[in-house]
C-alpha cells in the first residue's frame, strides 16, 4: 500500500518540461507548428525552408538560448514545405501568425498578421507553419 502511495505522489508531482506544440490547421491549408514569442532577430525575417537541413538550422538559432530547446517539428518535405515569420523587436503580447491572401498562377501571397495588443514588454515574437508544397514562388507581405 505505501508503495502504491508513493508512485501517485511522484506521478502527481513529476511534471513536463516541455509542452506538446498542437498543431491547428486552418482553412487554407497552413499548419501551425510552433508560436513563441522570443528569437532575438533585428529586423522582421521571413523564409521558406524546403529541406530539413535548412530547418535544423533555424531551431539551432532559436534554440540557442533556451535549455531545453524548442523540438524539431516533423515535415515531410517530399509534401510539405515550412514558412517562418520573425517579427524582430515588438511592444506587444501578441504572437504572429500566417494567412493565405491569394494562390494564384505565378505566386501564392502569404500574409503576416499580429493581434492588435499593446504593452510594455519588449517581445520577439516568431511562428512556424508548414504547408502544402506549391509549384510557384512564395511572397510574405507585411502586417
Amino acid at each position: 500500500m505505501k508503495i502504491l502511495l508513493i508512485s501517485i505522489l511522484i506521478l502527481a508531482s513529476s511534471c513536463k518540461s516541455q509542452k506538446n506544440l498542437s498543431q491547428e490547421i486552418d482553412d487554407n491549408g497552413l499548419t501551425l507548428l510552433v508560436q513563441d514569442g522570443y528569437f532575438y532577430t533585428d529586423t522582421s525575417e521571413t523564409a521558406v525552408i524546403k529541406d530539413e537541413k535548412a530547418l535544423k538550422a533555424f531551431f539551432s538559432r532559436v534554440n540557442r538560448t533556451r535549455k531545453p530547446g524548442i523540438p524539431l517539428p516533423k515535415v515531410d518535405f517530399s509534401k510539405e514545405l515550412v514558412l517562418i515569420a520573425c517579427t524582430g523587436e515588438q511592444k506587444t503580447t501578441a504572437l504572429p501568425y500566417l494567412k493565405m491572401a491569394e494562390n494564384k498562377d505565378e505566386e501564392t501571397i502569404i500574409e503576416v498578421k499580429m493581434e492588435d495588443k499593446s504593452g510594455q514588454a519588449i517581445a520577439y515574437p516568431f511562428c512556424v507553419y508548414k504547408m502544402p508544397i506549391v509549384k510557384n514562388n512564395i511572397v510574405f507581405k507585411s502586417f
